[in-house]
């Protein structure tokens, strides 16, 4: 429970100072619509993580919008997760070494960062966390009912997000390690099948619908390189520091059960291994908060360096903190969640707009930016959206349908709100086939720049 707590508590720490990235706006985009539009939107987009969005629509029906809501279901997970990680250390080698994983687990930058994060990427980190936990209880006394359980886990987890299906590699190690002879061996290993088997089920049509979305989904992502293999640890952890720390304790850890030892060491190693062998043999999928589930392993390996050594483990946890305290406080800055800052500019959009003021935006990222306004300005007065034609939920995407003929829709609105992505000295250049419509009617008042957003506003000449 104390490191359940702890995690509780400091992923709480400024939980609502990052405005919502581009990501967190299409989780409030997704939450807003009937279930019946979350599956529209599954055929075309996001399919993959429909189940979150089918969540999150429930929860917020419940909790309402707000950014505290938004994110609370990814702070308990995770918190939970610590929780469960450090039972896990209990059963393996004692209270002491649960206790400490857990603390050291709080110290991980990145837990912080996707405890406030309004994404799956907590509750994935939590079910693969719990799914671990249920296998060794399944292991130690096998049931059809707590292989059943394990089964729910596997699930959840895929649902979250199917890379971290990946857990299932080393779980095949750990069913293998804890068989004792050749009869053992088959008859666990056939439970287990069976189990993953049924858990799997339920996943597959996920699957199937990220395989056919793939290229639209994944395009954004870097092609793998050995750059990114260099800078895994500390992209994994939040903190090359920290993540450095930690490997190092963990290369340290023995017991005289060798075989939980080698059993995290496959369980922090494989996964990651695997998305980025598999990222340089095809289009990458290497993302580091795709394997978040391998953290507990590592954090386990170093509590169990430090095993009866208090004043060295009160020492490494001190070290520990205290080097993780940049990316702590990085991961809590305004514009952290990879978006634009979308807060300050509509705060603008809000003291200075007027009566018949219309907005329109940018081509880059357009369903983003009028997200982000939408969010922002929620159940408040805002400029008229002039272009909008049809609502995104209304054609099973993410995109809104526009008006055919910008020039004419447009008019001859007295003032024009124009919002683009990143900072630009031509700030219209991406108004697209409005363009030259603004240049020539209208004239720019004053221009605001954001952390990767432009906000300029026009006067009809």
């Amino acid at each position: 429970m104390v490191p359940a707590l702890a995690m509780l508590v400091v992923g709480r720490f400024r939980l609502q100072q990052p405005t919502l990235g581009w990501d967190e706006n299409a989780t409030w985009i997704a939450s807003q619509r009937t279930p019946g539009q979350i599956v529209d939107l599954a055929r075309h987009f996001d399919g993959v993580i429909s189940p979150y969005y089918l969540f999150m629509h429930l929860w917020t029906a419940v909790f309402g919008d707000s950014e505290f809501a938004l994110r609370a279901p990814s702070l308990l997970a995770v918190a939970t997760a610590v929780g469960v990680a450090a039972e896990l250390g209990r059963r393996l080698f004692g209270p002491g070494v649960g206790l400490l994983a857990g603390l050291l687990l709080v110290a991980v930058p990145q837990l912080s960062r996707y405890a406030q994060d309004a994404r799956a990427y907590g509750l994935a980190f939590c079910c693969a966390t719990l799914a671990t936990l249920l296998l060794h209880r399944a292991l130690a006394r096998p049931s059809w009912g707590r292989w059943a359980g394990y089964a729910a886990a596997i699930t959840l987890a895929g649902w979250a997000h199917i890379l971290t299906l990946l857990v299932l590699a080393a779980h095949a190690y750990a069913v293998w390690s804890r068989s004792a002879g050749q009869h053992d061996r088959l008859r666990t290993a056939r439970r287990w099948l069976i189990a993953a088997a049924a858990a799997l089920l339920p996943v597959l049509p996920f699957v199937y619908l990220g395989l056919t979305q793939r290229g639209e989904q994944l395009d954004w992502i870097r092609p793998m390189d050995a750059e990114q293999v260099w800078s895994a640890p500390g992209d994994i952890f939040g903190s090359a520091a920290v993540g450095l720390l930690l490997i190092g304790l963990a290369f340290a850890a023995h017991a005289t059960d060798r075989r939980a030892v080698r059993e995290l060491a496959v369980l922090a190693t494989v996964p990651p291994v695997l998305l980025i062998a598999v990222s340089f043999v095809t289009s990458s999928l290497w993302v580091p908060r795709y394997v978040l589930f391998v953290i507990p392993a590592v954090a386990l390996l170093a509590a169990l360096a430090l095993r009866g050594l208090w004043m060295r483990a009160a020492l490494a946890l001190v070290v520990l903190a205290a080097v993780g305290v940049p990316a702590q406080t990085e991961v809590r800055g305004p514009v952290s969640h990879m978006g634009a800052d979308f807060r300050t500019i509509a705060g603008v959009v809000k003291r200075h707009q007027q009566p018949g003021d219309v907005i329109v935006y940018g081509r880059e990222g357009t369903w983003s930016l009028r997200a982000g306004i939408d969010y922002q300005l929620r159940d408040q007065p805002k400029p008229r959206d002039v272009l909008l034609r049809e609502p995104a939920a209304e054609v099973g995407e993410l995109d809104a349908v526009e008006c055919d003929e910008p020039a004419r829709c447009l008019g001859t609105a007295p003032r024009v709100w124009f919002f683009r992505q990143w900072q630009s000295d031509e700030p219209l250049s991406s108004a697209g086939d409005l363009t030259d419509t603004l240049h020539t009617n209208y004239r720019v008042v004053r221009v605001w720049k954001a952390t990767k957003a432009t906000l300029v506003l026009l006067k009809h000449r």
